[in-house]
């Protein structure tokens, strides 16, 4: 045994408190298996050492026992996180996991080291292994290890695994996705009062039930079978008293409001690309409008050492339908929750922090609607809505071919891993918050039009948010997502590099009017014997110092000059009368047009079919855009059959 781990079992010998109620009381002491910080009101509450194997647990708790105190006495205001703490414990448990040892100032011995870093190869990402040289270089400056490790010895130990980029949702899935919680917000949002009535009024009679068949029984519980048989009863009688709201199901266990929660949720993220804590801070009363802006104001523990603070994001006006509708459909639920929580307070079943932490939880508009039998009148460790799964399969997801182009353009990680006729990955909140920052860098390199017509939603306009964002910051003083902002710009420059890298090194052929330039430059780098026209260092290199921009189009092809106010063929019978001198259109884009083709010939023939001549002069550009795209696909060396028809009323 290492002499300071020696020193650290003597200092902790008498086992001395770590957490502290509000009131300066001691909670929870160094060798307790839950270190409990209720009273902080932060986001994470306690810190568990129940996973860490009984070998290693007294040890690892001594370390992070002696990082806290190094930390507070550094720390100008005396504090440490919880989250902070429970990286600690994660990070050594995940040094002793293969080393097999927890008295982790050995590592300062040059061979104790090599076994360690040999235990350790191929056990771990590259993130995981950084994580673990910061955990050293801690022990490290905090005295209780002689050994500081550069990131690059223990990131070549690392496995292949790696770890992926959220997603970003194609435009027309992400469409989908949006259209789909729009309609629960519009549909159940005059209903939310009677939801919640509905609700309440089925409770009391599923306890009036049980009460009942208690009493008849003599007995103190039910038997399974007399329980789900009361389940059933209860169910079909309270299914009437929601008779007025669209598909309304009642049951127990809050799973149809729950579905409807989780819309509002996704509702409220794709309009904000606030995080899954910020999210669930919400309520009907987040919503204002600051200088003509709609925005929401709720709580962030984002680098501020776990403790909340208020923070805001420019969102929809829309937003406040579905925090109204997510809020007052749960009244019933929130009603029971802060009953229960107060008599377990009166009886002094729970302490103050505890109580107070379960009332501010339930002031948000996304929490617990399980009333089932079994937590039902119980304390909750947590009140907020799970949102584990967004239940991706409810959205019918069926991706085309466009699609799955358009999902590995945007999701190099995730390449090959959506199918024609399959659905997304996966989808989380953070996929939201990625497609979000995506959604505004289409919006800022485009502009207004091309959201209107990517959500096919008049109402949908989100084309001043970045303006917003910076005039609020610098005219209101307001505290504002930056992080947000720093990832559509990173998301951006993502987009606009793919792009150029499609244009100089990927296409094979390019047309339209801004193609001859390019075109000329690749045959003088390619003449010179270089193997690429342009690296993707120097693609990123020019488009972070503005040299380089580009406009994703929504018809297919890149318009290279950021500052166009049309939109090159926006609308599907659009023809161009003069071609754009930054248009261009990769092999990639030719193929999407090739698509586009087919389906314009579709509804020139089912619109010619019925010989109406008030259809004519749309006749005449749906024509003119096929001959149109069928001079690009001669550029493209794409093969396809000339379009002959004729229009049948104009013959």
């Amino acid at each position: 045994m290492s002499n300071i781990l020696l020193k650290l079992q003597e200092e902790f010998d008498e086992n001395p408190f770590v957490s502290f109620d509000s009131s300066d009381q001691g909670v929870s002491r160094v060798y307790d298996d839950t270190w409990d910080y209720t009273a902080r009101n932060e986001s994470r509450r306690t810190v568990s050492f129940t996973a860490v194997p009984e070998s290693h647990r007294a040890n690892i708790q001594r370390y992070v026992g002696k990082l806290l105190e190094y930390s507070m006495d550094k720390s100008t205001d005396n504090h440490v996180s919880v989250s902070q703490m429970a990286r600690w414990q994660e990070k050594l448990q995940s040094i002793s996991k293969y080393w097999g040892k927890s008295d982790f100032s050995l590592l300062s011995n040059n061979t104790e080291w090599r076994k360690f870093k040999s235990s350790i190869k191929g056990h771990y990402t590259q993130v995981t292994m950084d994580s673990i040289a910061s955990m050293i270089n801690t022990l490290n400056a905090a005295g209780l290890l002689d050994r500081y490790v550069k990131l690059s010895e223990l990131r070549v130990l690392a496995n292949n695994k790696g770890s992926k980029q959220y997603i970003a949702m194609p435009s027309t899935i992400h469409a989908k996705v949006l259209q789909r919680v729009i309609d629960t917000v519009e549909t159940y949002h005059p209903h939310r009062l009677e939801i919640s009535a509905a609700m309440s009024k089925g409770i009391k009679l599923r306890d009036s039930e049980l009460a009942n068949e208690l009493s008849k029984l003599h007995v103190s519980n039910l038997p399974v079978n007399k329980v789900m048989l009361l389940n059933k009863r209860v169910a079909r009688q309270a299914h009437k008293l929601g008779e007025a709201i669209p598909e309304y199901r009642f049951d127990q266990t809050g799973k149809w409001v729950h579905g409807i929660l989780k819309d509002c949720l996704m509702y409220v993220a794709l309009f904000s690309g606030a995080r899954r804590t910020e999210l669930l801070s919400f309520n009907h009363n987040s919503y204002h409008v600051i200088a003509g802006v709609p925005v929401l104001q709720g709580k962030t523990y984002k680098a501020n050492k776990g403790v909340a603070k208020t923070e805001t994001w420019v969102t929809h006006p829309t937003a406040l339908k579905a925090l109204e509708l997510a809020y007052d459909m749960t009244q019933y639920a929130r009603d029971i929750h802060k009953a229960v929580l107060n008599d377990a307070f009166g009886n002094g079943d729970i302490t103050k922090d505890a109580c107070q932490r379960g009332i501010r939880q339930l002031s948000s508009a996304f929490i617990s609607t399980n009333m089932g039998m079994d937590s039902y009148g119980k304390v909750r460790s947590a009140y907020l809505l799970d949102v584990k799964g967004l239940n991706l399969e409810k959205f019918g997801i069926v991706a085309t071919p466009e699609e799955v182009d358009e999902f590995n353009f945007l999701n190099p990680d995730w390449y090959g891993e959506m199918a024609v006729g399959g659905s997304l990955p996966k989808l989380s909140l953070h996929d939201l918050r990625r497609s979000f920052a995506v959604f505004l860098v289409r919006n800022r390199l485009g502009n207004a039009q091309t959201i209107k017509y990517q959500f096919k939603h008049k109402n949908i306009n989100m084309s001043h948010w970045y303006a917003n964002y910076a005039q609020l910051a610098r005219a209101e003083d307001l505290l504002m997502d930056e992080s947000l902002m720093i990832e559509a710009n990173e998301a951006m420059e993502e987009l606009a590099v793919e792009a150029f890298d499609d244009i100089y090194n990927g296409s094979e052929n390019l047309s339209g009017g801004g193609s001859k330039g390019i075109m000329k430059e690749k045959e003088e780098r390619l003449g010179l014997g270089e193997t690429i026209v342009m690296s993707r260092e120097e693609i990123k290199a020019l488009v972070k110092n503005g040299s380089k921009s580009i406009v994703l189009l929504p018809t297919g092809g890149y318009c290279t000059n950021s500052e166009c106010e049309r939109l090159c063929s926006i609308e599907s019978f659009a023809a161009e009368d003069k071609p754009c001198s930054h248009l261009v259109i990769t092999d990639k884009s030719a193929k999407g047009m090739a698509a586009q083709r087919k389906r314009l010939i579709k509804a020139f023939t089912d619109m010619n079919d019925m010989s109406d001549y008030a259809y004519s002069r749309i006749l005449v550009g749906y024509k003119e855009k096929i001959c149109h795209i069928e001079h690009t696909l001669k550029d493209h060396k794409i093969p396809f059959e000339p379009f002959t028809q004729q229009i049948k009323v104009l013959a």
